[in-house]
């Protein structure tokens, strides 16, 4: 008899796309067994079958195999694959500094993905402006049948790489440029460790510019709302359950700027410039010989950055709020309200060779920041306060005269 492992169930979806999954074991072997968690669903689930035979032939073109899918019951069974996903592979390869060679492995999965997508010209359906909404494209490549979710967590590395995942496969023409878009920025745009790979240079490489990103993060948008219909996801129901509460939203457009000085100010030609993914930046810079300290410019905007690691050679330094003109910090919190936010000077140690920086913005108003230091300063006064009254309670209760009242009392209690 089968024992049961593990279970999923995708239900911040519609129902007719909330399915339950389960890993299996049966006499050592593992399989992994999806069902409908709604008669609605049912369509959803079988159409696994349909997409495995449909994309069978444009994979075996790229060297490509889908994971093994059969009937079982009322849903279906799917191989269970334990190797590296390719999303594994590039960041163990990032990991180790080999950072040309995830940039290659990565350009050759996006132009097999380009090359199957590139065997049509698009036109538009009815059933694509249903899902993705309007869109203007000019002249479109595309498959006759697309997987759009062939994201690098999707790809399993065995000898014949297999495709995990093909749930959200359509019959009708998809911009091919919607699917490499969907590969670089779920990889690239979504985890601080990946910044070493410029996303901008995949986007422009592949052909996706500025205008026809935010077209397509459009038809993204207009996806996500497809698959969850009229439900809500617990996600997205917080502003609506904390009244009162401003919630602080990450934005990637801002560009981390580190300065570095000789003892003579800053300059834009002694600075280097790291973009943010998801409002995250990560690096590790080789410090100029004879940089004395540097300056961190987190942004054009008012802004609080969270300073998760400022790390001269793994020697973390302090950031206090005489390293913040006009601005305040708070334990690893930057409150920063000017137009120009920046944090200097923080010195360089006697031969440092590297510098570590972790942080994340939260772009914020002005007044509001300003506001949000008083509160918090007014709130850290009383604290003290407390604090100090607290002392001076355990103080007066160790002197002589309250040990004698304190006796009195009890014996008046004693007699009561």
């Amino acid at each position: 008899m089968a024992e049961l492992i593990y279970t999923k169930y995708s239900n911040e979806r519609s129902r007719r796309f909330s399915i339950r999954t389960d890993i299996m074991e049966e006499e050592g072997k593992r399989f992994v067994r999806k069902k409908a968690m709604y008669p609605e669903g049912q369509s959803h689930v079988d159409n696994l079958l349909v997409w495995q035979e449909k994309l069978k032939e444009p994979y075996a073109q790229i060297g490509y195999v889908c994971n093994e899918c059969r009937r079982d019951g009322d849903g279906v069974v799917l191989s269970y694959v334990k190797a590296q996903t390719l999303e594994e592979q590039l960041d163990a390869l990032l990991s180790m500094g080999e950072t040309k060679q995830a940039a290659k492995l990565l350009e050759t999965y996006l132009k097999k993905i380009e090359r199957i997508c590139s065997k049509e010209n698009f036109v538009y359906t009815r059933e694509f402006e249903e899902i993705f909404g309007k869109a203007d494209f000019g002249e479109m490549t595309c498959a006759a049948v697309t997987n759009i979710d062939m994201v690098c967590q999707n790809l399993i590395m065995e000898e014949t790489p297999v495709v995990l995942d093909y749930e959200w496969t359509f019959a009708f023409p998809i911009p091919g440029k919607f699917v490499l878009y969907r590969v670089i920025h779920y990889y690239l745009d979504t985890h601080p460790l990946r910044v070493v790979l410029n996303a901008e240079e995949f986007y422009e490489s592949f052909g996706i510019s500025s205008q026809l990103r935010e077209t397509v993060a459009g038809m993204e948008e207009s996806f996500q709302k497809y698959i969850t219909g009229e439900h809500i996801p617990m996600r997205e129901m917080f502003a609506d359950m904390s009244p009162g509460v401003a919630v602080m939203r990450p934005v990637s457009r801002e560009i981390l700027q580190v300065y570095f000085s000789y003892g003579q100010g800053y300059c834009e030609e002694d600075s280097v410039k790291i973009p943010y993914a998801d409002g995250k930046a990560f690096c590790e810079i080789e410090l100029p010989k004879g940089c004395q300290d540097v300056r961190m410019d987190p942004g054009d905007h008012p802004c609080v950055v969270k300073l998760g690691q400022v790390a001269f050679d793994g020697e973390e330094v302090s950031i206090d709020s005489d390293k913040v003109p006009g601005g305040k910090v708070y334990g690893e919190w930057a409150y920063i309200p000017g137009e120009d936010p920046s944090i200097w000077p923080i010195p360089v140690p006697v031969g440092a060779e590297k510098l570590v920086i972790s942080c994340e913005i939260y772009p914020d108003e002005a007044v509001r920041l300003q506001k949000s230091m008083e509160l918090e300063a007014e709130n850290r006064r009383l604290k003290e306060k407390l604090q100090q009254q607290a002392r001076t309670i355990q103080e007066m209760e160790n002197t002589k005269v309250w040990k004698v009242y304190r006796k009195y009392r009890q014996s008046v209690e004693r007699k009561k």
